[in-house]
């Protein structure tokens, strides 16, 4: 015995009887099959779905900067689409700015999407959004190096 546990399956399947009067089995017409099927998924009827268009860059919040707005709408044109790239951008920004000094955010921002969007036309982003925010992440990790080391004099690297 090896542990494995089986079963054994049984099928009845009922077979016409014969009569003396039927020496022929019932034509397909005599039987009542139900062809319908009662599967909600396909016998959905008089659901209204919304199919409005999306919005347009025009319909982007007043806390989405101009400028990030001018940059992302060649590229996705859609209201919904830029303001979550400019959420992404404020929550980098929120959780990698610890010493609250304020950093050029739309700058960086715009150069972490054109980065994003090469590798999007080369076809080797699975994630667009996560990759524009680790993109920006790094971006400002390396603005805030570099002032630390600015500040102590030892300044190499370029961001």
């Amino acid at each position: 015995m090896n542990g494995s546990q089986s079963s054994n399956l049984y099928v009845f399947n009922r077979y016409p009887k014969m009569t003396s009067t039927h020496h022929e089995p019932p034509k397909k017409e005599i039987l009542n099959h139900h062809n319908e099927t009662s599967n909600p998924f396909k016998t959905k009827q008089n659901i209204k779905e919304r199919k409005d268009a999306p919005l347009d860059f025009t319909f982007t919040s007043d806390r989405v900067p101009v400028s990030f707005v001018e940059a992302v709408k060649p590229f996705f044109p859609e209201a919904s689409i830029i303001e979550e790239y400019w959420k992404m951008s404020t929550i980098a920004a929120s959780k990698n700015n610890r010493d609250g000094k304020c950093l050029d955010m739309i700058e960086l921002s715009i150069k972490a999407f054109k980065q994003m969007v090469i590798k999007l036309k080369r076809n080797t982003v699975d994630n667009p959004f996560a990759y524009f925010y680790g993109v920006l992440t790094r971006k400002i990790g390396g603005v805030i190096l570099s002032g630390i080391r600015r500040r102590r004099g030892i300044f190499r690297g370029k961001y």
